[in-house]
């Protein structure tokens, strides 16, 4: 079942460039750019041709380019661009990958599956360290259950799918040692998916 609203994927730092980066969320694969003017894409995860997936292809700065037959395609709006077995043919409209709405907030990767979604929720403070995001094996509702909020931690929940879940973390305000915040963090995430894992089994 697909989920409305806004959704965080990945931590922005995880967009390098060049790099195609692959997720999912409600089920559906995803495939996350960013392109040479730092603008993020996250696209259905297959090709609209064969339907190889996107996440094996080249990011080639402004363009994503499929593994299988070379096909070439826009960041931002997903059009193709040039089918290297026809050189002199432009691309019909129908050629186009699924884009999905995508935005950076917190040091996040956000990303919307519906045409309309509630704003992204807002923050206080100014400063916020992405976490480690953590993978676990449960659905959402039993993940939620387990997830506390805190005046230093906010979290947010990515559905995988139906049986899996990602828990992004996000500290906010100042850090000392942000190498051993992060290591302190991760350990309590593992012990934390841990514990839902053992519930859900």
């Amino acid at each position: 079942m697909t989920l409305s609203g806004w959704f965080p994927v990945a931590r922005s730092a995880d967009l390098a460039p060049r790099h195609v980066f692959q997720t999912g969320l409600s089920g559906q694969e995803i495939a996350l750019w960013r392109d040479r003017d730092g603008r993020a894409n996250a696209w259905e995860n297959r090709c609209p041709h064969r339907g190889v997936r996107l996440s094996i292809g080249a990011n080639l700065g402004s363009e994503l380019r499929c593994q299988y037959h070379g096909w070439r395609f826009a960041s931002g709006t997903g059009q193709c661009v040039a089918i290297p077995a026809h050189p002199g043919q432009t691309p019909s409209e129908r050629h186009r990958a699924t884009v999905y709405r995508c935005t950076e907030r917190f040091g996040l990767v956000w990303v919307s599956l519906a045409d309309e979604a509630e704003d992204i929720p807002t923050l206080p403070g100014s400063i916020w360290l992405p976490l480690r995001g953590m993978f676990v094996e449960a659905p959402l509702v039993l993940v939620e259950r387990h997830v506390m909020d805190s005046d230093e931690v906010r979290f947010f929940l990515q559905p995988v799918t139906d049986q899996q879940t990602v828990i992004h973390g996000l500290w906010i305000g100042s850090v000392g040692d942000p190498v051993a915040l992060l290591r302190q963090q991760n350990d309590a995430l593992t012990q934390l998916r841990n514990r839902i894992e053992s519930e859900a089994a």
